[in-house]
Parts: structure tokens; C-alpha cells; sequence
């Protein structure tokens, strides 16, 4: 059986004689005081120092702001030039941060003796989310970061069109949208993301795809993959160059055997 330290303890007081007990039981007991004052000094001097104005912050270095403004992640972290270095809790001010919908992460560095580095990871927006007139930004993930508040930039594809409860995993239209809206930040200069006005998802089914300098509608079809979109870019690459733009009425994907159908004003 496993002894306990008070086993070991009792077993020790009843080898030792009536002189060497109480030795031994005046040794452990100045050895408790000398451990609690050291404790308590310990104590002592660290209440001391944290209003000591040896660490006082005299910079706060941000990093990684794009967005937010440094005010803004001031208040939010709840810190600010003054404060005491040692006193301040790195875990909950890098908690309070990721309490920002526009943040994703954060690290929070103490350099002594006086200053605080503050590296923060916004999250960026693909496109915006327009759901019963109300405007969100939303990341290339289907995550919504964030409402669109009054005079925000608006420089983004729309998605239209989408009901409330849009699947956003595998295969989900909102998902389909986003990677299609992905591929022309990636691909053809003559179908980029800047050039994207809109996609509307109608209620009979396809997509509608506007752009920002044309006119007439794209009807995408049910399926938007890479494949459709280089498909679609090189029309539009060849309609640019023969400058045949203004004669398109709308242009249709998926048209007999995966053609595209391009149609003129009349």
C-alpha cells in the first residue's frame, strides 16, 4: 500500500526520540514561516511593481490593421499608454479582440520594460450578401462578418437572390457563388472580380450574372465551376476584342451540348 506523506511523517516522529521530536517538529515549523513570508514578500513586491511606473506603457505598436482603426482596437482591447506593463493579461486582451467580428485572430506580445505589440489578422471580405434589402459582408468562406453600415465601402459582387437559410457547405449555392467569384480574382483579365456586378439566384433555378461595365444579363445555368468560368471568359475575351460587345443582347451558358449562346440586339 502507498504511503502518504503524512505516513512518512508519523513514521519519522516515532523513530526519533523525545529531544529529536520536538527538534525536528521546530525545524518544519520555521521552515513554514520562512516559506510564507517568502510568499507573502513575493506577493508584496509584485502588487509593488505593477503600480510601479517602471512599467508603465509609454507605445502601443499595432500591426496588421487595414480596416479597423487603431482607436477602435484600443478600446476593444481595453488598453492604452499609462497602463502597467506586468499588470496586463495578454490572454484576455487577445479575447476581447477576437470578440470583433472583423478580427480573426490576434497576438499580444509584452516587450520590457514599457511596451506593447498588438498583431492583429483581419478577416476580408469576397463580395457582399444582400438578404431582404440588408447589405453584409461576407469572407470567401460563406462566413458573415459584418452588416453594411452607412458611407462602408460598397466596391464588392453582390449576391442576390439567396433565401435566409442558403446552404453554405459542399455543393450549397451561396458556396458555388463564392468559388465562382474566387476563380475571377484568379483567372482571365477579361472576366475579373472587380468586373462583377451581381449574381442573382432566380427562384425557377440558374444564376444571373451581371457585370459592372455591360449592360445585358449572363445566364449562368445551374452549374458555376471553374470549367463554366473559362468557358465564359473566353467568350468575353472574344467579343472584347471584336468589339462586338455592343451587339450582345444577353449571353446564355449551358446552351445543347454545353454551348454558349450569345445573342444580338435586333
Amino acid at each position: 500500500m502507498k504511503r502518504t506523506a503524512g505516513d512518512w511523517l508519523v513514521h519519522i516522529l516515532g523513530r526519533c526520540t523525545s529531544e529529536n521530536r520536538r527538534q525536528f517538529i521546530l525545524l518544519v515549523l520555521l521552515l513554514a514561516v520562512i516559506g510564507g513570508g517568502a510568499v507573502g514578500l513575493g506577493m508584496l513586491v509584485y502588487h509593488s511593481l505593477s503600480r510601479s511606473d517602471f512599467f508603465q506603457i509609454t507605445e502601443i505598436r499595432i500591426n496588421g490593421m487595414h480596416r479597423l482603426r487603431r482607436d477602435r482596437v484600443l478600446i476593444l482591447g481595453r488598453v492604452r499608454v499609462g497602463d502597467n506593463l506586468l499588470s496586463l493579461n495578454p490572454d484576455k486582451i487577445k479575447a476581447r479582440l477576437a470578440a470583433e467580428p472583423w478580427i480573426a485572430g490576434a497576438e499580444v506580445d509584452r516587450q520590457w520594460p514599457n511596451r506593447l505589440i498588438i498583431n492583429i489578422k483581419e478577416r476580408k471580405p469576397l463580395c457582399l450578401l444582400n438578404q431582404g434589402g440588408k447589405l453584409s459582408y461576407v469572407d470567401r468562406h460563406g462566413r458573415v462578418i459584418a452588416a453594411v453600415e452607412a458611407g462602408e465601402e460598397l466596391d464588392y459582387p453582390v449576391i442576390s437572390g439567396l433565401p435566409a437559410a442558403a446552404k453554405t457547405g459542399p455543393g450549397g449555392s451561396l458556396t458555388l457563388a463564392l468559388k465562382f467569384i474566387h476563380y475571377a480574382g484568379l483567372g482571365s483579365d477579361f472576366l475579373p472580380r472587380q468586373n462583377i456586378s451581381e449574381l442573382h439566384f432566380r427562384r425557377k433555378g440558374g444564376e444571373v450574372l451581371f457585370l459592372a461595365d455591360r449592360p445585358f444579363p449572363i445566364y449562368l445555368g445551374a452549374v458555376i465551376d471553374r470549367r463554366s468560368y473559362s468557358r465564359l471568359a473566353k467568350v468575353l475575351e472574344w467579343l472584347y476584342k471584336h468589339r462586338k460587345f455592343k451587339e450582345v443582347s444577353y449571353i446564355k451558358m449551358g446552351y445543347g451540348n454545353e454551348k454558349i449562346l450569345v445573342v444580338k440586339n435586333r
